[in-house]
């Protein structure tokens, strides 16, 4: 892996370096006005699935594209070099990025937005032997997103702020962001009790027509998304998100249900169902 950084901080100098003389070049033309280099335009929807099997067929194209780095980020006196996920969700689409910028503040595993043009085709092979073929980027701008949006744009939001008390122990659904690939339930629960309460995410279901879906794993510290906490000692409040697969946004109502018990056994206590109207 270093030795291909190696290599790509080499060609992007190169081209980093050229792509500065390109500009004093400009900025000295008749209208004392800098020019910007001339590009074939902006890449097409459509094309972005062929840039990754065919990089060198779309050099000078303009691109715009989400990634997640997954390399630690290389710099020199010239710029900042990257390696990224252009598809982060499945650990593909292998992209190298560089900018003209040596105090770029990413990090390893951040989510970034890139703006940019297409220099080239790197081809190479990994630790593993197999070889690497991926488009070479010099970026205009390299910005940290969150999540959410590189991974799963809100398509639609509901907001629902209800809340259900039973026994002191109130849960309240918040909202519903619905996504292409997943769905994102809100809730808060507040434990105004003197016994311990548990509130269980694996035991809270969505429910669309006649489905039952059931809560998608998240890691926290990769999403950025709050878990909701599991055990609650007295007068507690814990809040986040609950993941689970897309459901169609034409859908017309669906339902949460979810379960709280404390440790005082002679409650009884329901399961909390939310009916949320969609459209």
């Amino acid at each position: 892996m270093k030795r291909i950084i190696f290599v790509i901080c080499i060609i992007f100098t190169m081209i980093v370096m050229g792509a500065c003389s390109d500009t004093e070049n400009a900025s000295s033309t008749d209208s004392g006005k800098s020019e910007e280099a001339e590009t074939k335009g902006k890449l097409k929807a459509e094309d972005y699935e062929k840039l990754y099997s065919d990089p060198k067929s779309y050099k000078g194209y303009e691109v715009e594209l989400t990634g997640q780095i997954f390399s630690e980020p290389e710099k020199d006196e010239d710029g900042t070099y990257l390696q990224l996920w252009g598809d982060p969700e499945n650990a593909e689409k292998n992209t190298i990025v560089a900018i003209n910028n040596p105090d770029l503040d990413v990090k390893t595993n951040d989510y970034v937005k890139i703006k940019g043009v297409v220099e080239d085709q790197f081809e190479g092979e990994n630790g593993f032997g197999a070889t690497i073929l991926a488009p070479m980027i010099l970026a205009e701008s390299v910005d940290v997103v969150d999540y959410i949006t590189a991974i799963a744009p809100t398509v639609k939001e509901i907001k629902v702020d209800k809340e259900i008390n039973q026994h002191n122990v109130v849960v309240t659904l918040q909202k519903i962001e619905l996504a292409e690939n997943q769905t994102r339930v809100y809730v808060k629960v507040n434990n105004n009790t003197k016994d311990n309460a548990s509130f269980y995410s694996s035991s809270t279901k969505l429910i669309v027509g006649s489905k039952q879906l059931e809560e998608e794993y998240m890691d926290s510290e990769t999403t950025g998304l709050q878990s909701v906490q599991s055990e609650l000692l007295p007068e507690i409040e814990t809040e986040g998100v609950i993941v689970y697969p897309a459901i169609d946004p034409n859908e017309k109502t669906i339902k949460l249900n979810a379960e709280v018990y404390t440790d005082n056994y002679e409650l009884d206590f329901q399961p909390y169902v939310f009916d949320v109207t969609i459209n």
